[in-house]
């Protein structure tokens, strides 16, 4: 898909991530008497806005590039880390409201109302940033981490002014709620494409086959490429694509290709052959050393894909 409909998708999947959790906080709301303290309360509220936020990020990446186990690991990963991250930002909210609160808001009622709000508001913010290192941490990309943080603070800042403001305005009312929490969803994830774009060191565009038109963004330290559902960029349907075919790696902000090595196919007890390395080739030649630059086409078996930057 191009940058502009994975933009779509972030935003997309920031709605659905919001539609989901819709329901799981009206239970916590309904619930809020059995807990045994407002802090434990928020504590749990930002770990299901982190839980279910954090699972549909966390599976987007394997979304984009067709692989359905990266989908699933992303989305246990995302799970799991957003859980956390979300109980920090609420966490962090009201460690605000107990250290800043009675010098900024000096009424109880005042510190019970729009205090509550603001401590809620950066409970959001932080939770969003944390949420923005997902990708990052899984991929293991310093790029990815960087977009990640800034795109999550912004979203963060952005859709939870907006979620608390809705909650503080209309606590009673479960579609104000919703609204909220897709501003949050869909901050969140317009916020963090934008920054993964900029962060990006180019892109490969698919120029034939099943794949036409789609469009990867290069932000990882290596990228893989081939055949195989776990790799990076997922070339499924095309002939003469190995499993492991090529790598693209980052180096001093320029982009490399290389071919995987080759793997010895092995007998019972000796080495009987070896297979050939896997073609590859940047304008009909082979990549030698040198980096990338805009409009190389690569042929990677039987696919084509160009690199530069798009729009």
């Amino acid at each position: 898909m191009s940058i502009t409909m994975k933009r779509a998708v972030m935003a997309a999947f920031g709605l659905l991530a919001a539609a989901a959790l819709w329901p799981l906080m009206l239970a916590l709301n309904a619930g809020r008497a059995f807990f045994h303290s407002y802090l434990i309360f928020t504590i749990a509220q930002g770990a299901a806005l982190g839980l279910v936020f954090g699972a549909f990020f966390g599976s987007l990446e394997g979304v984009v590039v067709s692989s359905r186990p990266k989908a699933l690991g992303g989305l246990l990963f995302g799970a799991a880390f957003g859980a956390l991250a979300g109980a920090v930002g609420a966490l962090a909210g009201q460690l605000f409201l107990f250290w800043a609160g009675s010098g900024l808001w000096r009424s109880a009622s005042r510190r019970d109302g729009i205090g509550l709000a603001v401590a809620a508001g950066l409970g959001w913010a932080v939770a969003g940033s944390l949420l923005g290192l997902t990708e990052g941490l899984r991929a293991r990309s310093g790029r990815k981490l960087a977009a990640g943080l800034l795109g999550g603070l912004a979203g963060g800042l952005i859709g939870g002014a907006a979620l608390s403001a809705a909650s503080y305005r209309f606590p009673e009312r479960p579609l104000a709620l919703l609204a909220g929490l897709s501003a949050f969803g869909l901050a969140l994830g317009l916020a963090y494409a934008a920054f993964e774009n900029r962060f990006s060191a180019g892109c490969l565009m698919v120029l034939n086959g099943p794949l036409k038109g789609k469009q990867y963004p290069v932000v990882s330290r290596f990228t893989r490429i081939g055949s195989a559902p776990g790799c990076d960029l997922v070339l499924k349907g095309y002939p003469e694509v190995a499993a492991l075919h090529a790598a693209l790696s980052l180096e001093g902000g320029r982009v490399f290709v290389r071919a995987a090595a080759p793997r010895a196919a092995a007998g019972r007890a000796t080495v009987v052959a070896e297979t050939k390395a896997p073609l590859l080739l940047v304008n009909d030649e082979p990549p030698g050393e040198r980096a990338l630059r805009p409009d190389d086409v690569l042929a990677v078996g039987k696919a084509k894909l160009i690199y530069g930057y798009f729009s």
